[in-house]
């Protein structure tokens, strides 16, 4: 049986705030934004100093990956319905009777097919591990958690070894 240890970072002041539509779901579809919180909770084998892995690299990594989403328009670049188009300085989002023409520089495209808190969940989880590099490498797994205010949260959970 292996020692493991399990530790959690929450976020709950916003660590992000950002808009986005949500193509064929009803009133999420028209843009709107939220204050959004993450936490992360990692397990694995404590080092000699008995840490899984340092609470302040965590927090800073967490910290990094969040940034590039705040106060930025997050569009789903592998939507199954809605068509995106970049064009010089502008992004061009179709989908149903709605046609947005951005800037650029307010858009955040992200290689998802949906912003939902569920999805991004996943994406932060994904660039959380990247950036853990060899330091996750004690880990046995990582569950990342979005939520867009109140009680409302969704979870990713990756297997690590």
């Amino acid at each position: 049986m292996r020692n493991q240890t399990r530790i959690k970072i929450e976020k709950r002041d916003s660590v992000f705030s950002a808009a986005h539509f949500l193509a064929d779901m009803g009133k999420c579809e028209r843009m709107h934004g939220h204050n959004y919180f993450v936490s992360v909770e990692v397990e694995g084998a404590p080092d000699q100093r008995g840490a899984v892995i340092d609470f302040n690299q965590l927090d800073s990594i967490v910290s990094q990956v969040c940034q590039p989403l705040d106060h930025m328009i997050l569009i789903a670049q592998k939507s199954p319905t809605a068509q995106v188009a970049t064009s010089g300085d502008e992004v061009e989002v179709k989908f149903k009777n709605k046609r947005y023409l951005l800037p650029k520089e307010d858009c955040l495209l992200l290689p998802l097919e949906s912003t939902t808190v569920e999805s991004l969940a996943g994406y932060l989880l994904d660039r959380i591990l990247e950036k853990l590099g060899d330091v996750g490498g004690r880990l046995y797994c990582m569950e990342v958690g979005v939520g867009e205010g109140g009680s409302k949260m969704a979870f990713h959970q990756k297997q690590i070894g």
